[in-house]
């Protein structure tokens, strides 16, 4: 059984949509697909995104047969449960280095720029261990790397936007 962070009708009728449900954590991620029948893809849609999620909905193609309240998890998505990984580790190498990383995330303007910026998550794998934000920077022959709490992170974050206010440039 899969303890979900969201509640689905499970009436058993056959299912006529799949919902694709995707999770923000780092990087875009297909985590799992939800089928549900004519009567419940609302309000399966609302009680995912509730949840922090963003769905797709398509309908079922003709040959595949699921019944409403069927959940598919990928096994490397944020809703598989694996108590040796974070929710948004990777799971790829962990043993290995000794930290548990998420999929980095360009910070990329889609224009030319000075440096190239990545953000991830890491966390060793010591069970005490709490997650840290990776801020990497690379211009020209340099490299430099900070790693910060996630309560740094988080101030930070609204540092930035002050800043980016007080310039005059919008949010987007």
């Amino acid at each position: 059984m899969i303890n979900l962070p969201f509640a689905i009708h499970n009436c058993g009728k056959p299912a006529t949509f799949r919902i694709e449900v995707y999770s923000h954590v780092v990087a875009e991620s297909l985590d799992g697909v939800v089928y549900v029948c004519p009567a419940h893809p609302n309000t399966a849609g609302d009680a995912i995104t509730a949840a922090g999620f963003t769905t797709a909905t398509a309908p079922v193609t003709r040959d595949v047969e699921r019944r409403c309240g069927f959940v598919h998890v990928f096994a490397t998505g944020a809703l598989a449960t694996d108590d040796r990984h974070p929710r948004w580790c990777g799971r790829d190498g962990c043993d290995r280095r000794g930290e548990h990383r998420s999929r980095v995330s360009d910070v990329d303007t889609n224009r030319p720029e000075a440096s190239i910026i990545t953000v991830a998550l890491v966390q060793t794998t010591h069970p005490a261990a709490g997650p840290m934000v990776v801020l990497s920077a690379t211009g020209g022959m340099a490299y430099d790397r900070v790693v910060m709490s996630i309560g740094q992170a988080r101030v930070l974050r609204y540092r930035l936007g002050g800043l980016i206010d007080a310039a005059g440039h919008d949010r987007a």
